[in-house]
């Protein structure tokens, strides 16, 4: 892909970029300054965006997990073929789930655009776009993809997220800070394509982080969060796509215990994924605790990482899902706003609408949790004899289940004997066993499993029988 005219030296973008962040510094906010957040459920948040890229002249940087959708692509290559100063940082690990991420980064190779990619163990998770000359940035746990930013059909089919812009100078400077921060970082990044040396600087000056903004792997978003969770008098609403860290699930059910009113809107799309099995996990152990959970009843899946805590009129918000790596591993950004009443407002009013189901159309819908797999028994194997009187039962639970109600006795309708917690089957060769003491010469047993999930829901597995040897 070539063009008629070179873009600006490398040296020349650094000089330009650096004077316009200085400029930044130095100009008060206006007061009709830009804050916004943008429903995907009904509202194009494609188009402001698009418009933002195409308006810009100074710069934009740009990071992101995957990109889908080809508009971006192009819009940000034209203004990089007039000459603004562009960079990216990207993770090509994503190309292996997202095969359509390959091609827009191969199209941002080849028109020369600077890029940085993640190689540290955790991957990219940002989504944000900066845009130097407009002293905007747009960041939320959207990612790029053709259906993320704009409805199919208005509140029936979409992908459920909070997409967040604004010109405010200390949040648009903390991010121009952490993006230089990850561009000249050797440890975590590597160079992907069309960097030079006097590319691998700072663009902007080294501006104090905004209080409000968390920042993993090096500052802990479950920490920081779990804090305010124990704190809240009020109520919690939760919409939240992932939740496989137990740490906030266990803080959900102490506020439950404690008198809170706790609510959640979750996703369905990984509740039976054994990638995640923990999710599953998390989620029925809340709905078994009494917390009132929802689930998308339009199409499209429910992306959204928000909590409310309403007694402090805080609001968090960002690309951080309840999980581990979310805190501790993978670059993620995430915003604790405590001191904007419109921020509160708006998350309230969207929670509401979808929990209530306030337009007529129905947004989500009672969670009913689902029973486990059937245990599968596997050794004494069923009519074996010459079977040892110290054997054990051996069965494969599954993923989903957790206990397992063990009945055994010499009764072709055998009693429950034990309930173990044994957890899930998380490998196809991981089983589960119980030893049921030294048993009786020449005896016929039986012998079944009923598994249960964090929910309480079963599903038993067959009967069989063996006969002890001598």
């Amino acid at each position: 892909m070539k063009t008629s005219a070179s873009p600006p030296t490398n040296a020349r973008r650094l000089v330009t970029a650096a004077v316009l962040a200085g400029a930044l510094l130095m100009t008060a906010r206006p007061a009709a300054a830009l804050d916004r957040l943008c429903d995907p459920a009904f509202e194009n948040c494609r188009t402001p965006l698009l418009d933002l890229i195409n308006r810009e002249t100074q710069g934009i940087d740009v990071a992101f997990w995957f990109m889908e959708d080809p508009r971006y692509l192009s819009a940000i290559v034209a203004r990089w073929r007039a000459g603004v100063p562009v960079r990216l940082l990207v993770d090509p690990r994503a190309s292996a789930t997202y095969p359509l991420n390959a091609g827009i980064l191969q199209g941002f190779r080849d028109a020369g655009v600077p890029m940085r990619q993640r190689i540290a163990s955790g991957i990219l998770h940002w989504k944000m776009m900066l845009f130097v000359g407009q002293g905007v940035v747009e960041f939320s746990g959207a990612n790029y993809s053709e259906n993320a930013f704009k409805p199919v059909t208005p509140y029936a089919n979409y992908v459920d997220e909070s997409i967040f812009f604004t010109d405010d100078p200390a949040i648009v400077q903390t991010f121009m800070t952490r993006f230089d921060s990850s561009w000249i970082d050797t440890a975590s990044f590597s160079d992907y394509a069309n960097i030079g040396v006097s590319a691998m600087a700072r663009h902007y000056p080294v501006f104090t982080q905004y209080a409000e903004l968390n920042f993993p792997p090096g500052q802990s978003y479950a920490t920081r969060a779990v804090a305010l969770y124990n704190a809240e008098a009020t109520g919690i609403d939760v919409i939240m796509y992932r939740v496989t860290d137990r740490r906030h699930s266990d803080a959900m059910i102490a506020a439950r215990a404690r008198g809170v009113p706790v609510r959640i809107i979750t996703d369905l799309k990984e509740y039976r994924s054994v990638a995640k099995l923990w999710h599953a996990w998390n989620i029925d152990r809340m709905w078994a605790a009494g917390i009132p959970m929802r689930v998308p009843a339009h199409a499209g899946m429910n992306h959204q990482k928000s909590v409310i805590l309403k007694g402090q009129h805080t609001v968090i918000f960002g690309s951080s899902n309840w999980t581990s790596p979310s805190d501790r591993s993978q670059q993620e950004h995430n915003f604790f706003s405590r001191a904007q009443a419109w921020i509160y407002n708006w998350f309230t009013n969207q929670f509401d609408r979808k929990w209530n189901n306030e337009t007529g159309i129905a947004e989500t819908k009672a969670f009913v949790p689902l029973p486990p797999d059937a245990p599968k028994l596997t050794s004494p194997a069923t009519l074996a004899t010459g079977v040892s009187r110290s054997t054990k039962l051996t069965w494969y639970g599954g993923p989903w289940a957790h206990t397992y109600d063990i009945y055994f006795g010499t009764s072709s309708t055998p009693p429950r004997v034990a309930t173990k917690n044994l957890g899930p089957s998380q490998s196809s060769g991981q089983t589960q066993s119980y030893t049921p003491g030294t048993l009786a010469a020449h005896t016929t047993y039986y012998w079944k499993i009923v598994s249960k999930t964090a929910a309480g829901k079963t599903k038993s597995g067959a009967v069989w029988s063996f006969t002890t040897g001598s």
